[in-house]
């Protein structure tokens, strides 16, 4: 094989050409550049000293000053005199100050320092540059507000002794947080994030103050144990009643994740000791999932008392199997155990359940234990077809105890194209071996059969200028059972029934106009004692037009020649910045109750839980943005058939560019040891950019 030489040499040739043109460039780029009114180099030491009105860089900073020592061997500079400097990572305005430009270490004198990953200004006495992310300082103000001249900042904490590790951590000793100057705060340390990730440390406090409970001091400690784990420990202090204390632990890992939350407190003036366990475990092991889930007071009146104090988190898991920790519950908390094995479409569980009942003087329903089968959905030709068995242990001390057997078999089908119909058909079979049924029925046996069926159409136009659409349907719910045995299973609760609803949905659509209504009547084949047949017909509707929205539902009685229920509201938009919102709720006294009007007949539904009354509420909300920064939202709400005023409150928002202060007040009716009286709360909340939400101050109290 011959080679090309003058070709080779050519290319060797303009190969050494561009490294030499890539080595000068990279050379020029990190070359010294310095500019001054006098400069000298001596020799000896490898120093330089420029001084007057000195520029210094390299590319990579920008350092301006009186007078500039620059070393050349160790690339250590010394600034003098009105000292600015400016990388990558941070600007900075100091007296006077000592940098390395390979180490990016540095040490600076009354500075003022911007740290731009962070958007954080530290003014110091003295800082220091540890690295390029670590800092400390002595006698300094922080914050993520810019100071502007002649003006204090609108927020800052001030410390003794500062460390900041940027994108990790924030840590000052001897703290006070301020606002225009104005001591608000003082803690003799402070933690705070240093960035986006989870860091350890204090809480925002709570303050506050209520004639019920007194003077309320509430700190909070947030610790990160590993990347997938964290806890947070809470203390509620009350002057009149006592200590609270919290702790909530969480974890989530690839197989395993769960939420435990537990509160405690004393109450002195009742003289009870509450307690409260939350919490939530799942994990997948190899052939089968467990689940844990815990909730158990050791008083009835608990949430009550302490619904509202308590500080937990809604975590993801609580949000996914719809729990929240909230003051407000069902009548029944429920605990259970849970093991699951998978199967192809199909499952096996083993599940253990307990409840306790939160109305006072009420017993908790049995313990159980169920042993069970699902299998899921699946296609049999035409048909969805699934089915589930169980077997279950009960037990009551002194109370109710056996066994029961169910089979539940189910198949639907679904048919038609311009008209659906779609059609379930069910089966329930249980068996009974129960000891201390009363009041209820002794029975052996239960058969239940369940047929849903519904048929309906779509009728649809679209012009240029509108869209019509038309929505007819009928559906109904046909239920046979027998026997009336203790209720132990919401299938049980379900009486017979033979329902049929009617109705037409109507949606119109212009280019400044749309509205949308809906009529739907319900015929009972079963009705009882006073109820009729024929159930009150359900109107609904809204229009949009221009910047007004009108909507309205009601329930109408035609029988009886009578409204049941009318509730109405409408909003004016007139601009981005206002909104006025009006409503009305009116239920007549011993009124058919909508939550009954269309389900499975409940057993009893007849005799204690179909009338509601004498409802009549007005509700007025108004948002408006009054400037860029003032905003506020009013609500009110008034009883015009029972205790008048109701919950109302008034926000009023103040926002800069990197805090904002909110001042809430509101008022709710509560009742106290039987005596029904007013509470009012006013609180003040600054959110302080990069550091999150603060309570200033809480002041609650009753008339």
């Amino acid at each position: 094989m011959k080679y090309n030489t003058g070709r080779f040499k050519s290319w060797l040739i303009m190969s050494l050409l561009i490294a030499l043109t890539i080595f000068l460039n990279v050379s020029a780029l990190f070359a010294m550049e310095i500019i001054s009114d006098t400069l000298e180099r001596f020799e000896k030491d490898k120093k330089i000293i420029a001084i007057g009105d000195v520029y210094m860089s390299d590319g990579t900073f920008d350092l301006k000053a009186q007078k500039v020592i620059y070393y050349e061997n160790t690339a250590d500079i010394e600034a003098y005199g009105d000292l600015y400097y400016d990388d990558d990572e941070i600007t900075t305005w100091a007296e006077e100050g000592k940098f390395n430009r390979d180490k990016k270490t540095g040490f600076l004198k009354n500075a003022l320092l911007h740290i731009k990953k962070q958007d954080m200004w530290i003014k110091a006495k003295e800082i220091e540059r540890l690295s390029e992310i670590k800092y400390k300082a002595k006698k300094a103000t922080f914050s993520t507000c810019e100071p502007e001249p002649d003006s204090a900042q609108p927020w800052c904490f001030t410390g003794e002794f500062v460390d900041l590790i940027v994108d990790d951590s924030l840590t000052s000793k001897i703290t006070t947080f301020k606002v225009k100057d104005v001591p608000i705060l003082f803690t003799p340390v402070f933690w705070g994030p240093g960035g986006k990730t989870k860091k350890s440390g204090f809480l925002p406090l709570k303050f506050g103050n209520s004639n019920t409970r007194g003077f309320r001091f509430s700190p909070a400690y947030y610790l990160v144990i590993d990347s997938n784990k964290d806890a947070t420990f809470y203390i509620d202090y009350f002057s009149k009643i006592g200590v609270g204390k919290a702790i909530e632990y969480r974890y989530l890992d690839f197989d395993t994740k769960g939420m435990w939350y537990a509160y405690q407190i004393k109450d002195r003036k009742l003289n009870k000791d509450y307690i409260e366990l939350r919490g939530i475990h799942l994990q997948r092991f190899k052939n089968f999932d467990l689940l844990v889930d815990l909730n158990y007071v050791n008083k009835n009146d608990f949430y009550r008392e302490y619904g509202d104090v308590r500080s937990a988190s809604n975590t993801f898991l609580f949000k996914e199997y719809g729990k929240d920790l909230s003051a407000r519950y069902d009548r029944f908390l429920q605990s259970s155990v849970e093991l699951s094995v998978p199967g192809v479409q199909s499952r096996f569980y083993l599940l253990g359940q307990g409840w306790k009942d939160l109305k006072e003087g009420n017993t908790s329903p049995p313990v159980k234990t169920e042993l069970g089968y699902v299998v899921y959905p699946y296609r049999l030709g035409q048909f969805n077809v699934n089915f589930n068995t169980n077997v279950a242990e009960f037990y009551k001390e002194d109370g109710l105890k056996g066994q029961r057997f169910e089979i539940a078999p189910q198949i639907s089908h679904t048919m038609g194209d311009a008209i659906k119909l779609t059609q379930t058909l069910g089966l329930n079979e249980i068996f009974y071996n129960l000891e201390k049924t009363s009041p209820y029925e002794n029975t052996s046996h239960r058969e239940m059969i369940q047929y849903n069926a519904k048929v309906f159409m779509k009728i649809y136009k679209t012009q240029q200028s509108f869209t019509h659409l038309i929505e007819p349907f009928v559906e109904g719910i046909f239920i046979g059972v027998n026997g009336k045995p203790p209720i132990l299973k919401s299938s049980e609760i379900i009486d017979d029934t033979a329902l049929l609803r009617a109705g037409v949905y109507n949606k119109l659509n212009l280019k400044s106009f749309n509205a949308e209504a809906r009529i739907t009547q319900v015929y009972d084949f079963r009705a009882k004692n006073e109820w009729d047949k024929l159930y009150p017909v359900l109107l609904e509707g809204r229009i949009s037009f221009w910047k007004i929205s009108l909507g309205f539902d009601t329930y109408q009685n035609i029988s009886k020649k009578r409204i049941e229920r009318f509730n109405s509201d409408i909003s004016f938009s007139p601009d981005e910045t206002t909104s006025l919102s009006l409503s009305e709720r009116y239920t007549r006294n011993e009124a058919l109750s909508p939550a009954y009007l269309w389900s499975p007949t409940l057993r009893d539904q007849y005799n204690v839980q179909e009338k509601e009354g004498k409802i009549k509420t007005y509700a007025m909300t108004v948002v408006k943005k009054l400037s860029e920064k003032w905003s506020f939202t009013a609500n009110v709400n008034y009883d015009a058939k029972g205790a008048g005023l109701r919950d109302s409150s008034l926000n009023i928002r103040y926002a800069e560019s990197c805090w904002a202060a909110n001042i809430s007040i509101t008022r709710r009716p509560v009742e106290i040891q039987g005596r029904k009286t007013s509470e009012f709360s006013f609180l003040i909340i600054f959110e302080l950019k990069g550091i999150g939400p603060i309570r200033i101050y809480e002041r609650s109290g009753s008339s």
